[in-house]
């Protein structure tokens, strides 16, 4: 919502916020010290929507200078360098790695560091040499450096869908260290990628929560040319999302008169009238910031403003399902009911008919339209502890394994953007990560666009589509600062939905 001066004191003032946090948050402040109305066009209406909590921007902002999620082209720096930059193209994995890290600190999105920092094993094959040895020491060191300076899980990193030899000890690496950054996703295809690397894979997800799968096949059929980025999102290449806006599918059920009016009526005027509000913010960004003409990324083609699109985003349909069900007499929720699956693809259909007959602005790279996508939740409002992430059934509410996944499978057709189910695992599985994989192909061939794992009881732990450290939320409980910002989603996200308590599987 609008910020006000106590917003900046508050910051200001904080004991849990190092200085590099007070100083992002003190930006956003600044972002939402305008009204939307007033800068923007919104309507009161579409203000209303906002206020009321049907709505989340997630705090964007509204004096938006630069898109949400960049996706970049890295491969750009390793052919010509970068000339802003006044970098040569690397000659050897040292040049590489050093330049990556430059790079990294002059890609911006919404939380003021890179969302995506690459396809890493193609960006490093090329440079590896036969001392695997030596070569092994410096992505070791790479890694941990990011995880040290880019201090925000929503830092991802791509590898597959080919076995290389680069991707096996960035797979090592990442076991050893055991940081919560940068995310990682495998770009899984069984045709393509070895079963040894596939369960090397499932192993290191076990152990360190990533990578997670996901399903190249279809996210290439939906996207086409795309990376992995920030929590589980499905983006263009060499361009990215400018904006993400949220529905509050509970809120907004609650909100109903009833059935009809829910399904008929107030559901499609908060989805058409967050689909003009984002077409609003993206006209500023194109329009108004001079992001495009300002930007090197741009300039030297990292980026194409031609390869961006918008996430339309739903939270709480399992809250809007369960309160449909009670509304029919129905003593069931949401992943344990076929008439619960009935409501919740009746309001997936809905949703999907807006957003596809939608004309949105500066969209070419997705044909003119946005793209749903699954959000992962977070912990702004009140409002955000009766919305469970995306369309995963709520915790406590688990069906078994099997019955799970052919549960969730049909409701990832929606989500072209993406969208992820998790599922902890127990310490047997570890010794037998094929049954991951066979797990995860069942999955795929079931419709399942992205699937993790990972042991229960460790400490690095999958919060939805990021990790944290839960000593480091201990520490957060306890009014102590710590280095990763994510780390307050996390504890907030786990006070909203207790996903530190999903269902174990054994």
């Amino acid at each position: 919502m609008i910020s006000s001066v106590n917003d900046i004191l508050t910051i200001v003032k904080s004991k849990e916020l190092t200085s590099q946090q007070k100083l992002i948050a003190l930006g956003n402040v600044g972002e939402r010290i305008f009204s939307p109305v007033d800068l923007l066009g919104y309507t009161e209406e579409e203000l209303s929507f906002l206020e009321n909590q049907m709505v989340c921007d997630l705090n964007e902002g509204y004096a938006l200078y630069r898109p949400r999620y960049i996706v970049p082209n890295y491969e750009v720096f390793v052919k010509n360098g970068a000339e802003f930059l006044e970098l040569d193209a690397p000659t050897d994995l040292d040049d590489l790695l050093d330049g990556l890290l430059i790079l990294y600190t002059h890609v911006p999105s919404i939380t003021s560091f890179p969302v995506f920092i690459g396809h890493l094993d193609r960006l490093m094959e090329p440079f590896i040499t036969d001392n695997e040895e030596e070569d092994y020491k410096k992505i070791k060191r790479f890694l941990n450096h990011i995880d040290k300076t880019i201090t925000d899980s929503f830092c991802h990193a791509d590898i597959g869908p080919y076995e290389t030899k680069a991707g096996v000890l960035i797979l090592k690496a990442v076991m050893e260290l055991g940081n919560p950054t940068p995310n990682m996703t495998i770009r899984y295809d069984k045709n393509k990628t070895s079963r040894s690397f596939a369960e090397l894979a499932a192993k290191s997800c076990l152990l360190v929560s990533k990578p997670s799968f996901s399903n190249d096949v279809s996210y290439v059929e939906d996207v086409g040319d795309h990376a992995l980025c920030s929590c589980y999102n499905a983006l263009p290449f060499a361009g990215g999302a400018y904006t993400l806006s949220r529905l509050r599918l509970g809120t907004i059920a609650r909100g109903a008169k009833n059935y009809h009016d829910f399904i008929n009526v107030l559901l499609p005027k908060v989805a058409k009238s967050t689909l003009r509000m984002m077409d609003k913010r993206i006209t500023f960004i194109v329009e108004e910031s001079n992001f495009f003409e300002s930007s090197f990324l741009q300039r030297e083609g990292f980026i194409d403003k031609d390869n961006f699109t918008a996430m339309f985003a739903i939270v709480g349909l399992a809250d809007a399902v369960n309160i449909m069900l009670k509304e029919e007499g129905i003593e069931e929720t949401f992943g344990q009911s076929v008439r619960g699956d009935e409501i919740g693809h009746i309001i997936m259909n809905v949703l999907k008919d807006i957003v596809d007959n939608h004309k949105g602005v500066y969209a070419s790279r997705t044909n003119d339209r946005y793209l749903l996508h699954a959000q992962v939740g977070a912990s702004i409002d009140e409002e955000d502890k009766l919305n469970t992430p995306a369309h995963r059934v709520k915790v406590g509410q688990e069906p078994t394994l099997i019955d799970h996944l052919r549960h969730s499978a049909p409701f990832h057709q929606y989500f072209p953007s993406g969208t992820g189910d998790l599922f902890a695992f127990d310490n047997t599985y570890v010794d037998h990560p094929g049954a991951v994989v066979d797990i995860i192909d069942g999955a795929f061939a079931s419709g399942y666009r992205y699937i993790t794992t990972y042991m229960k009881n460790t400490d690095l732990i999958r919060v939805t589509g990021y990790l944290v450290k839960k000593s480091e939320v201990e520490k957060l409980r306890n009014n102590q600062a710590v280095l990763r910002d994510t780390t307050v989603f996390g504890m907030g996200t786990d006070d909203c939905a207790q996903v530190f308590d999903r269902k174990l599987r054994v």
